[in-house]
């Protein structure tokens, strides 16, 4: 039985991107390239370890109930923010602000070093917007200061009465009353701003939020390991899982963006042994839009001693497009030809598949400055899933390898 385990990407509260469409945009595919077939999905819920729940879509021949390929959907966004989620907005804010100020200093030095990494200038003015969005909100501060101190006049009247004394015995301190006034003009005019920018996107400050908590927690993992065990415990629960359920399976994963990141971690450990079931059952790995050269240019000791214990029929298909910013394609270029190392010191190397929506040659100012490079980060199917999409090429090359 060929099955596989779809890991999605962050950014879920923008796009919900759900293993039912995965499953039937391959499914389409395979549609396309038989005569005289149809196919259906069949899903279910189903609990592998505890309460830990994975829901598996299977892709069967109409008629006779045949299983052609099953997908379980491994789900880790809430393990990675749950120590985060409960934070204030303010706080995410801030906590957003310090993050990226302290990023900043690595990605400027690629732009001028690039190391291999393809779109240093389009990271980094991703960064910037980062900072300016973390910033907005820290602007809310005055205002809460002076929703909470200064509403009350006959505060302000005191303020100033205590002013007066200090001045009247010669102590220099500086103009409260200057302050209070300050703080209450800039209020006025942030909560105008935000009521104006709230009316056009009514969801924002929830999108910012998610934002600030994904990317906080996403560096927490990468830098220190944060969640990153009890990420790797369950996927290893529900490979268990399948590998005593599932009669002679072999198991490939699908990983997208962030997830591919997941599924390096997992099937090239640091410092420990890959399970026996996974050694086993794990025959491959396919990557979109895998992040590898943006996490190695920002965090360059993540992928150092990593143990290379998979066997030699183990594939690994790679997914990428030219505009794509995150995207890797394991080159010292930008060429679209095949790949010139994986994981550092590893023999095994992806397969390079190249995914255009359209032909890439430059970015334009204009594609530059209304961020296109991280639009195409999410270009590799269409919003619907009878929409075209890269699964095709990676249903030709999994049919040309014999794996499906």
């Amino acid at each position: 039985m060929k099955i596989g385990i779809y890991i999605t990407g962050l950014g879920q509260t923008f796009v919900n991107e759900t293993v039912e469409n995965c499953a039937e945009r391959l499914m389409n595919e395979i549609s396309f390239q038989d005569t005289g077939i149809q196919y259906e999905l069949k899903s279910e819920n189903i609990i592998f370890f505890k309460s830990k729940s994975s829901t598996v879509v299977s892709i069967v021949e109409k008629g006779n109930n045949n299983v052609i390929y099953k997908i379980y959907d491994f789900k880790y966004e809430e393990i990675l923010t749950e120590k985060f989620n409960n934070f204030p907005l303010i706080l995410k804010s801030v906590w957003l602000f310090l993050l990226v100020i302290r990023k900043f200093p690595s990605l400027f030095g690629k732009l001028f070093n690039p190391n291999g990494f393809s779109h240093p200038f389009q990271a980094f003015y991703l960064l910037f917007i980062f900072l300016l969005i973390s910033i907005a909100f820290i602007l809310l501060l005055p205002v809460i200061i002076e929703s909470l101190f200064f509403q009350n006049s006959n505060f302000i009247d005191d303020l100033i009465n205590f002013k007066s004394n200090l001045f009247e015995y010669d102590i220099p301190c500086v103009s409260i009353y200057k302050i209070v006034s300050f703080l209450d003009s800039i209020s006025n005019v942030i909560i105008s701003f935000f009521a104006i920018f709230l009316l056009f996107f009514p969801n924002f400050n929830t999108l910012i939020s998610n934002l600030a908590t994904e990317f906080v927690c996403a560096n927490d993992y990468l830098e220190y390991g944060i969640q990153s065990q009890r990420i790797q415990g369950n996927l290893e629960h529900l490979i268990e899982y399948i590998s005593e359920n599932e009669c002679q399976c072999e198991i490939h994963i699908h990983a997208y963006s962030f997830g591919s990141i997941i599924a390096m971690d997992y099937l090239f450990p640091y410092g420990s042994k890959i399970s026996v079931n996974t050694r086993s059952f794990c025959k491959g790995l396919i990557s979109i839009g895998n992040p590898y050269e943006f996490v190695k240019s920002v965090y360059p000791r993540f992928f150092d001693g990593r143990l290379e214990q998979l066997k030699n029929d183990f594939f690994w298909i790679n997914i990428y497009s030219s505009a794509d910013p995150l995207a890797s394609n394991f080159r010292n270029d930008s060429k679209i030809w095949e790949s010139e190392y994986g994981l550092k010191n590893m023999i095994i190397k992806p397969l390079n598949l190249n995914y255009e929506v359209r032909p890439f040659f430059k970015f334009s100012f204009l594609d530059f400055l209304f961020l296109y490079g991280v639009k195409a980060h999410g270009m590799y199917w269409d919003s619907k899933s009878e929409g075209q999409s890269c699964l095709r090429d990676i249903l030709f090359k999994m049919k040309q390898l014999g794996i499906l």
